[in-house]
């Protein structure tokens, strides 16, 4: 092709035709540039269906993640609430409020059994550590996905509160109590199939319900879980959040 142009070029010049030339020539360069353009369009596209795909598995593999970070987190929030409930249950029964009726045994494990929340997060955060949150287009689902990070250190100082003050619960409770009533209160099952004893101390955890001491830290417990309760309800509106558009984006990229 080059050669065929080359050619007529040099026909045109041989002829003294000029002006044809120099238009010849000039069509010549508006040719190039075209196909220059094109060239460019087609790698521009190819570039984009590229990120486009890139893109669309992030976003599937993010929506997998938060799936089952909302879950995980609706389910720590029960177990929370069923913290604060027995909590709350121990202390319609203490001091002046005591009755033998009352079996604190029944109450006394998911009072002290504080939980966690450990969040799936390791495709955003490979996402993050190699710069390529950017192939995430939607600029609020990109700074939703910013302030979650932040969101669950918040969460997690809270826990860590709830956590500390549960642990000097079960230490006060060691100390002056048994577990192995309360164990054996709630049918404790072992995976080994082992069955507990009976205590070998006479000893009644209702006189807990005597100490003031005891009171302070069930009601302190209600308090930090209420806290953490508040934190899982703004992570859980975030996740949502952050689920809806995600499977907008991903019908928007399918289409």
């Amino acid at each position: 092709m080059i050669k065929l142009f080359r050619n007529i070029r040099k026909n045109l010049l041989n002829e003294g035709k000029t002006t044809k030339y120099f238009k010849y020539a000039i069509g010549e360069i508006v040719l190039v540039v075209i196909g220059i353009l094109i060239a460019l369009s087609i790698n521009n596209w190819n570039a984009n269906s590229k990120q486009n795909k890139l893109e669309l598995e992030a976003l599937k593999n993010l929506k997998e993640d938060f799936n089952y970070n909302l879950l995980t987190l609706i389910r720590t929030d029960s177990f929370n609430t069923l913290n604060i409930k027995s909590c709350v249950q121990i202390l319609n029964h203490t001091g002046k409020r005591y009755t033998e009726a009352f079996v604190l045994d029944t109450y006394l494990n998911d009072a002290v059994s504080a939980t966690t929340y450990v969040a799936k997060n390791g495709f955003l955060n490979d996402l993050i550590n190699s710069g390529n949150l950017g192939l995430i287009k939607n600029n609020v689902l990109r700074n939703l996905l910013s302030s979650w990070l932040s969101e669950l250190i918040d969460l997690k100082e809270s826990e860590n509160s709830t956590q500390k003050n549960n642990v000097d619960t079960i230490d006060f409770i060691i100390k002056n109590g048994s577990f192995l009533n309360a164990d054996q209160a709630r049918n404790y099952n072992s995976s080994l199939n082992i069955t507990l004893p009976e205590s070998g101390f006479e000893i009644n955890n209702n006189h807990l319900l005597k100490l003031p001491e005891f009171e302070n830290r069930v009601e302190n417990q209600i308090i930090l879980c209420d806290i953490s309760a508040n934190k899982y309800k703004t992570c859980i509106k975030l996740n949502t959040e952050i689920l809806q558009l995600l499977e907008s984006e991903i019908r928007t990229k399918n289409n």
